[in-house]
């Protein structure tokens, strides 16, 4: 499959590693693991010089059984931008253990792209394989993956199925408060069972899910999320900082029959071999087997809440006016936290409603990690209006200045000037293409030496790589002429568009601005779409200098 002969000469091919490891491989063995992959397939590359490395991409704790995964979804988007044109993975169940997708894939969609694919433990490349027994071999190795990846995502959830009838808990985390026992069944967290307690006591006596969650942030407790990481249950760094309890939070809690001893599991369905994903079931089909474990609570209280629960819920869906439609949905943000902000809504005594924006962190979740501020919606709109006038007038001076300086001499000479580096420095990328590719004949017609060869190699990829850099330097600068330079400028003609616009609109909001900051002592602070447009078109007419205009 190696020898050179196999090999055309003039092919450089632009190489990719991929591998992947799921959670079932790195339960079995540890010498199948992504490092050592990767470590083989490098030295399988290194070995033959008409494969040149350009990226690895790899998948941990992804199952094979489909092709949506995040490595691999990379891999492939730079397979269609032409930065890879041959795949060497380790065997054919590293790619994929479906039969019908990854024969779809080596079959179809590689050869479309016209990228070669190594399996090195399989003896398989496609570029031979035409004249190999592997064209045969290949689709029965594929549909011997998909088999055996059938059958253990059969077996997995019969286990699971024979374990909850048991009452044993088979999710990954367990409620809070409870722990798992080394049997399976839940246990009490003494360190976390007080809390779940008073929380069902602060409810039965009448607080509010919002009350009780910033009770729990003013006493300090840890989050559920936050408690779990702690305890090493949930590793990613991001629930470090997930310091606070929401309403939904000690919700979830007060309605769950888990509190009550009894363990209700099945409520979803995933799909462990085939597309992935999961789908709820109806209740009826839920697993519940009562009394598997210490209760938290009685359920005389348990009951006491959900009836206050559905009589408060009843009540607050009693609206006297019908919610208007908010149009700074999502921009609006706390200028201290950074939080976003919740827009409220208060009654007047003739009925009619009050908008207005208060900070989210101080009024539900913790009073001192922020400090007390208010906005009325209909201020806040006439600031936004009177800015974005200003910017619509800004806009139009600028047209005309960008106007007067594309009729200068200086400016069109300088877009030729751009415009024929640009071309010479494709010239010399294609020219130094050639020359790679020709390098391996020379390399084995014993033009040049083992050193010299490598030596000539390096030096050809600094070079490519040298210039394009520059071709890229050079493309932002004739797109930034034509595009950004002109009276079509995307921050001007998204401006002048509004231009006899006499109110604000939603459709304005959403066109010209990104987030709006409002802090305590009333100021606010907009960030504007294509600040980037902006700033590029202003940089330019103060040192326009630069391209020989007065």
């Amino acid at each position: 499959m190696d020898s050179p002969a196999q090999v055309p000469h003039e092919t450089i091919w632009d190489t990719c590693i991929y591998g992947r490891l799921s959670d079932e491989d790195d339960r079995k063995k540890e010498n199948d693991s992504i490092g050592n992959q990767i470590s083989m397939l490098e030295r399988y590359i290194s070995e033959r010089p008409y494969l040149k490395l350009t990226s690895v991409f790899k998948d941990v704790n992804q199952t094979g059984t489909n092709f949506d995964r995040p490595g691999f979804n990379k891999m492939m988007a730079a397979i269609k931008g032409g930065k890879i044109n041959c795949i060497v993975v380790k065997d054919l169940s590293r790619f994929g253990r479906n039969y019908i997708e990854t024969g779809t894939y080596l079959e179809k969609i590689l050869p479309f792209f016209s990228v070669r694919f190594i399996s090195v433990n399989d003896n398989y490349d496609s570029l031979n394989a035409n004249n190999q027994d592997e064209g045969y071999v290949v689709p029965l190795k594929n549909l011997i993956h998909d088999v055996y990846a059938r059958d253990i995502s059969q077996k997995t959830k019969s286990g699971l199925a024979v374990k909850r009838s048991k009452g044993e808990f088979t999710g990954c985390v367990t409620a809070y408060g409870y722990k798992k026992a080394d049997n399976g069944k839940l246990v009490i967290d003494e360190e976390t069972a007080p809390v779940v307690r008073d929380i069902f006591k602060w409810a039965r006596n009448g607080m509010g899910d919002m009350s009780i969650a910033q009770k729990l942030n003013e006493l300090g407790i840890p989050s559920p999320s936050q408690y779990r990481y702690m305890k090493g249950v949930l590793k990613n760094q991001r629930y470090a900082n997930m310091r606070y309890w929401y309403k939904s939070a000690v919700r979830r809690i007060l309605v769950n029959p888990v509190y009550l001893g009894h363990m209700v599991q099945g409520k979803t369905k995933s799909d462990l071999w085939g597309k992935g994903g999961c789908m709820e079931l109806p209740q009826n089909q839920w697993v519940e087997v009562k009394n598997t474990h210490t209760p938290l609570v009685d359920e005389e209280t348990f009951l006491a809440i959900r009836q206050i629960k559905q009589e408060r819920d009843s009540s607050q869906r009693k609206e006297v006016e019908p919610q208007r439609s908010n149009i700074l949905k999502g921009l609006i943000f706390c200028g201290d936290c950074k939080r976003s902000m919740k827009r409220r809504k208060s009654l007047k005594s003739n009925g009619s409603a009050l908008y207005f924006f208060t900070c989210a962190t101080y009024e539900d979740i913790a009073k001192n990690d922020c400090v007390r501020k208010r906005m009325n919606e209909p201020d806040l709109l006439s600031i936004l209006y009177t800015a974005i006038r200003k910017q619509i007038d800004l806009a139009v001076d600028m047209d005309r200045i960008v106007s007067k300086l594309n009729a200068k001499e200086g400016f069109c000479q300088h877009q030729s000037e751009v415009d024929a580096e640009i071309s010479e420095t494709e010239k010399k990328l294609s020219r130094l293409s050639m020359l790679r590719s020709s390098l391996y004949e020379d390399y084995q017609e014993k033009i040049l030496d083992e050193a010299e060869y490598f030596f000539t190699k390096a030096k050809y990829e600094e070079d490519v790589i040298a210039l394009r850099s520059r071709l890229d330097e050079m493309s932002m600068q004739k797109n930034r002429l034509n595009t950004m330079l002109t009276p079509y400028n995307p921050w001007m003609a998204a401006l002048k568009k509004f231009k006899k616009n006499k109110a604000i609109t939603g459709e304005m909001i959403s066109e010209l601005i990104e987030r709006v900051e409002i802090f305590s002592d009333q100021t606010v602070s907009i960030c504007f779409r294509y600040r980037d447009e902006f700033e590029s078109l202003l940089g330019f007419i103060e040192s326009d200098g630069k391209v020989g205009i007065s």
